[in-house]
């Protein structure tokens, strides 16, 4: 859960997508659906974004209220450490608006805090289906109004993002796990802190020890971008090149600890981004996982209807609308 957290105390990070477009929000096609959903919800209601992150539905379901004047009373659970207030306290007009929801940090689906029979609505953004299903929907059904509603969108298995997702696991592994290139970066650093100290920045350019070990880690990315070619690929690989390349533009005397932290941060940083991913894989459903869901709600005495939210005429995600 920490590489969510991180990732949630990022600055500008905003939606409930795990990564991409992070600053959007929910705009066009997805927007929409969103605000069909919440347009038969009664005044006064009850709403409660599951999974929330930095509140990015939760901020739709309030902007939706005050423009539709509903006066929902909006709520964001995440399993995760969240502050949206925080992250967005030097965007004032946005936290400003943040501050009118109810945040709850660290609360995992399968444990609200509610009062059973207490809530109208429940939305989910890519969140209900990473809990445990089966106690998540009894949570979720326990913590209903009679009448009440939980409308998810859920990972669909043949969507772009979980296309992405597979390719992203699967060259961020090999540059992790398989690559010298961030050991190599780490040795040039090392050597440089030695030796510029001796023979300063000219002497630094012309050291053969420099120019071997700079023409390893140069061969190293290229074979990488050869290796995965494929633009979605190529994608992964040069955001790795780049973090590497800008740590050595900027590489002098005075700053060499700094580099080599910045190396360091820049691994953890990958990884976390790999571990996200396969949460994203572990939590994609077939239409046959999707359909033990509905079975699971309509066996536990809820109505059920599963569909498929399409955006750009492709897969996006699994819709499940339940009513207690």
């Amino acid at each position: 859960m920490e590489h969510w957290s991180k990732y949630w105390h990022t600055a500008g990070v905003l939606n409930s997508f795990a990564e991409g477009d992070a600053n959007s929000g929910y705009t066009g096609e997805l927007k929409k659906f969103w605000e069909q959903q919440l347009n038969d919800v009664p005044q006064g209601a009850t709403v409660v974004d599951l999974g929330t992150g930095n509140g990015a539905l939760a901020l739709l379901a309030r902007d939706f209220s005050v423009t539709n004047q509903k006066d929902f009373s909006v709520h964001g659970v995440d399993a995760a450490q969240i502050d949206p207030v925080k992250q967005f306290e030097k965007s004032p007009a946005l936290a400003k608006k943040l501050k009118k929801i109810s945040f709850h940090s660290e609360t995992p689906i399968e444990s609200l805090p509610f009062d059973e029979g207490s809530i109208d609505v429940m939305i989910a953004q890519f969140a209900f289906e990473y809990a445990d299903r089966n106690d998540a929907l009894k949570e979720v059904l326990q913590t209903l109004k009679s009448g009440g509603k939980l409308v998810t969108v859920m990972h669909h298995n043949d969507s772009e993002m979980v296309k992405d997702s597979k390719i992203g696991v699967a060259v961020l592994t090999e540059i992790l796990e398989n690559s010298p290139v961030f050991q190599q970066s780490d040795m040039l650093l090392d050597l440089a802190s030695q030796a510029i100290p001796q023979i300063g920045a000219e002497g630094w350019e012309s050291y053969p020890h420099n120019q071997i070990l700079t023409r390893s880690i140069q061969w190293t990315m290229k074979t990488l971008q050869e290796k995965f070619s494929k633009p979605a690929e190529l994608n992964y690989v040069n955001d790795v090149v780049r973090r590497i390349a800008r740590i050595f533009e900027v590489m002098n005397a005075e700053n060499l600890n700094a580099c080599k932290r910045q190396l360091a941060f820049e691994y953890h940083l990958l990884n976390d981004h790999r571990l996200r991913l396969k949460d994203q894989l572990t939590a994609t459903l077939t239409k046959k996982d999707a359909n033990t869901i509905v079975k699971a709600a309509e066996k536990a005495g809820a109505s059920a209807k599963l569909d498929v939210l399409t955006i750009n005429d492709t897969p996006f995600g699994w819709t499940l609308t339940l009513i207690k």
